[in-house]
């Protein structure tokens, strides 16, 4: 009876992830869109770097407030129609762009597309730490880690093969009906996944998640509060360099393949769908990670001197201007920031929920993670310009060593609480 158990329970979880993880992936061929075409902007609206680094900055400013506020209101939204308005929005700012030719509207339309877009992440978190069982918590936040990855291969893969013909706007007309496709999908099997996936989780999880939250309840108040908030601040901060690398290798990787190699378009672009390829496979490594190395801080300052180490390969070749290394370089940061995405975006919220609110912490880590994106795309894109690449990396790493600065001070904090606890217990 067990086993049959088991196996009604992965039928029923699988819908309701699959479903959100749809969603989520094909926000992402919405959200990409320009910057998978940011060299092609450039030259067909004879703009400079920083002109167009202005759009995706735009974006992510708009992203990252509208994470915050829609974490805090995800609780009151109606999930369903919320999902449906934001992905048919952003459709049609998608639509707009590929239809219309004035460059200075396209930073406005831009920056609601980020806004609605926004209102995904935090609640489709809700949805999923709501109605899935605790046996599903893991596979899910796994599955809705690819969907970055995924969603940014589609369309930097479509992208290639339009810049090839000369028609790079075909992008925004793939993101525009993909987008409609996916919120009617929405709307017609809504309803049916949530109905599954609730009626396991009190067949399957009920009574036993009520019993492992109360020991966990317990073991939480011996914490100190200090300690949780300072890694919850700890968390945010990482999250900025976490996306100003990632998002800002995606943004320019084209343009330094560009320059410094002195690629086609549409070749620099299909090289960099090396990036989100080997980013599918992050996740899996982030929930890895952890399971050794359950502190997130800690987690968080592992990877990032592992970054640093690769972003001094990436200096090095384009030193010696050797491609293979450069490609070796920005594969390996790729994979490792984000896998520190996943953990920080998906894991940590969604194993959390019994101890915070789901949703609310990750529309707010999320929204930090876009503060670094908008620094990425603008604020990299002018460090280039002015100074080259060899700069641009040179403030990775030492994003990387202040890191590992804040790292030390976060153990210091730790060791001596704990200390002073022990000292404590023992005159006691």
């Amino acid at each position: 009876m067990k086993k049959i158990a088991c196996k009604n329970v992965k039928n029923e979880a699988w819908p309701i992830i699959f479903l959100c993880w749809l969603v989520y992936m094909s926000s992402y061929i919405g959200k990409v869109s320009y910057s998978a075409n940011i060299t092609q902007v450039i030259d067909f609206y004879k703009i400079t770097k920083t002109e167009a680094g202005m759009v995706p900055s735009f974006f992510f400013f708009a992203y990252g407030i509208g994470q915050v506020i829609n974490g805090y209101y995800c609780k009151k939204y109606n999930i369903k129609w919320m999902i449906f308005f934001s992905l048919v929005v952003s459709a049609t700012i998608n639509f707009l762009i590929a239809v219309g030719s004035n460059f200075a509207m396209i930073k406005w339309l831009w920056m609601i597309n980020g806004f609605v877009l926004s209102i995904l992440w935090p609640t489709l978190v809700r949805l999923l730490s709501e109605k899935l069982s605790r046996k599903d918590l893991g596979r899910s936040s796994v599955i809705m880690g690819t969907t970055v990855a995924i969603g940014t291969l589609i369309i930097y893969g479509l992208s290639s093969i339009y810049v090839a013909f000369d028609k790079f706007k075909f992008a925004f007309y793939t993101a525009a009906f993909t987008g409609v496709v996916v919120a009617i999908l929405w709307i017609l099997l809504y309803k049916k996944v949530v109905v599954m996936a609730k009626n396991e989780r009190i067949e399957q999880d009920f009574i036993k998640e009520k019993k492992d939250f109360a020991q966990e309840e317990v073991q939480e108040r011996i914490r100190e509060k200090k300690i949780f908030f300072a890694s919850i601040y700890i968390l945010c901060f990482c999250a900025i360099g976490v996306n100003l690398i990632k998002d800002g290798l995606t943004t320019w990787v084209p343009s330094i393949l560009k320059e410094e190699y002195f690629m086609t378009d549409s070749i620099s672009i299909l090289l960099t769908l090396l990036l989100p390829i080997v980013a599918i496979f992050g996740n899996i490594f982030a929930l890895s990670v952890h399971k050794k190395t359950p502190d997130y801080v800690t987690h968080c300052f592992v990877v990032f001197v592992a970054i640093s180490g690769f972003i001094a390969v990436i200096i090095g070749s384009l030193a010696l201007k050797q491609v293979v290394f450069m490609l070796v370089g920005l594969v390996a940061v790729s994979f490792l920031a984000s896998s520190l995405n996943s953990l920080i975006t998906s894991i940590f919220p969604i194993f959390m929920r019994g101890k915070i609110n789901s949703g609310l912490y990750a529309g707010i880590l999320n929204g930090f993670c876009y503060l670094g994106s908008t620094i990425s795309s603008h604020g990299l894109g002018f460090v280039a310009e002015s100074f080259g690449w060899v700069s641009v990396f040179w403030v990775l790493i030492g994003f990387c060593f202040i890191v590992g600065a804040v790292w030390c001070g976060y153990s210091y904090l730790k060791h001596d609480y704990f200390h002073q606890r022990k000292s404590r217990l023992t005159r006691l």
